[in-house]
């Protein structure tokens, strides 16, 4: 009997369970991020990348085999891949490269607002298949970034499954493809998984959920990994970023919970 391999999903936005049932001989592993950031800024995307990072190389200390980051800003990917050895993937390449092999021209909505679209320029310069992106379509206005966290946010929104949300989202998705022209539609954060299906059935080219492509293609990264060359060589400083986190959890210096009480980039303190 073949050991069963440890997936670490680094759990960005907060789900209660992985979004796809494990494969034969893979047990996936939620790791949850140790103080809440929304990267509502490049500033604050630094922070966002440290805690992410902290939690690729506590799932490395713990005996995983992988990680995937639940998210489809990638947070710290390149520099998680530095600090430790086991393949790390996010849900913004694997999504980026899945949609490019669906259409040769999509388009991405996403519930955030604008002032968010250099998380977007980010993943469509840096990943293969971001060539084929027609354009980024947001949909929320800025004042949505104040009500993160709460009732009514639009993650909370999500959750219920609120019918004029979901009509918003379907709004822009039909847009997109007319103005487009695309043949299809990427969702663009991995915290939309719960109205995923209801946008797909009104929506007339595929409507691409990134949690879930994310999680299958770490599922085949590890199905490969026995013929995977070995991982490059990591810093010498691995663990640093876990011992950052570490001090600022001890010294309770700056109060990131107070600052945004967010629940779909990070969670709260463990």
């Amino acid at each position: 009997m073949l050991p069963q391999l440890r997936l670490a999903m680094i759990n960005s936005d907060a789900k209660s369970r992985p979004p796809l049932a494990d494969r034969d001989g893979i047990r996936t592993e939620l790791y949850d991020l140790r103080f809440r950031n929304l990267a509502r800024t490049p500033y604050d995307h630094m922070f966002t990348e440290l805690a992410t990072v902290a939690a690729v190389e506590a799932a490395t200390s713990a005996g995983c085999d992988a990680a995937y980051i639940d998210s489809f800003g990638d947070y710290g990917i390149e520099r998680a891949r530095s600090s430790v050895a086991i393949p790390v993937l996010g849900a913004g390449e694997a999504s980026l490269a899945a949609a490019a092999q669906v259409s040769e021209r999509f388009s991405i909505v996403t519930v955030w607002p604008r002032s968010m679209a250099y998380l977007y320029e980010d993943r469509l310069a840096a990943c293969a298949g971001g060539e084929r992106c027609a354009a980024v379509h947001f949909v929320s206005d800025e004042e949505e970034l104040d009500r993160v966290g709460t009732a009514s946010g639009v993650k909370a929104r999500m959750l219920r499954s609120e019918d004029g949300l979901v009509d918003l989202i379907t709004e822009h998705c039909l847009r997109a493809v007319e103005q487009d022209d695309c043949g299809a539609i990427l969702l663009g954060c991995t915290c939309m998984a719960p109205i995923a299906d209801r946008i797909a059935a009104l929506v007339p080219v595929p409507v691409l959920e990134p949690s879930s492509i994310g999680q299958e293609a770490a599922f085949d990264l590890l199905g490969e990994q026995p013929s995977r060359p070995p991982a490059a060589s990591v810093t010498s400083r691995s663990g640093l970023a876990t011992a950052f986190i570490d001090a600022y959890l001890a010294a309770k210096g700056v109060n990131f919970e107070a600052a945004d009480e967010c629940d779909v980039c990070l969670v709260p303190q463990q």
